[in-house]
């Protein structure tokens, strides 16, 4: 039996490998969870460091995989702690939520075909990551970086429909099963 072995990290602003936070179910951040000294001349209160985590592996048996969604404490950080800075850095952890579960959607989807895996994955897992590097952009655009009430409340909404509408696909692999 062959199988190939390959991992794959993404990170929306930085990644450390010192104690990640899983999001699996539904971790709420506090302001604890910021350990990282932050950038004083950075124009924004707070930063928030996220990753869809994926490995995985294919050959005889056909294509097994596990994804993460993390958080990564010493990479995160802020200058200022208020309610509303912590709802709009929860929005950015629960966005990469939304785009990992995108990621398990079109991996089930996906028809395995051993000759093409390889760059398969890869271009599904750019295209997505690609798709929420976007989302995020225009999350902190559209809600001013927290500054925008109506927008935040607006898109924290948005954000926890879409996040229902894909509770199918909540539940992906994050440990082989061999």
């Amino acid at each position: 039996m062959i199988w190939v072995y390959l991992v794959q990290l993404f990170s929306i602003f930085y990644t450390s490998a010192e104690e990640p936070i899983n999001w699996r179910i539904r971790r709420t951040l506090s302001w604890q969870d910021f350990k990282a000294a932050p950038v004083t001349t950075a124009p924004h209160a707070a930063l928030t460091s996220t990753s869809i985590l994926i490995n995985y592996r294919f050959g005889d048996k056909g294509l097994d995989y596990t994804i993460q969604c993390v958080f990564y404490p010493h990479k995160s950080w802020t200058k200022v702690q208020s309610p509303h800075i912590l709802a709009h850095e929860q929005g950015h952890f629960d966005i990469s939520q939304l785009f990992t579960r995108k990621l398990y959607k079109e991996l089930k989807n996906y028809r395995y075909n051993p000759r093409t895996a390889e760059a398969d994955i890869k271009s599904i897992y750019q295209r997505i990551t690609n798709e929420q590097s976007a989302y995020q952009q225009l999350y902190d655009k559209e809600t001013n970086f927290s500054r925008n009430p109506e927008g935040q409340r607006r898109w924290l909404e948005r954000i926890e429909t879409e996040l229902d509408e894909l509770k199918d696909y909540a539940n992906y692999p994050q440990q082989y099963e061999d």
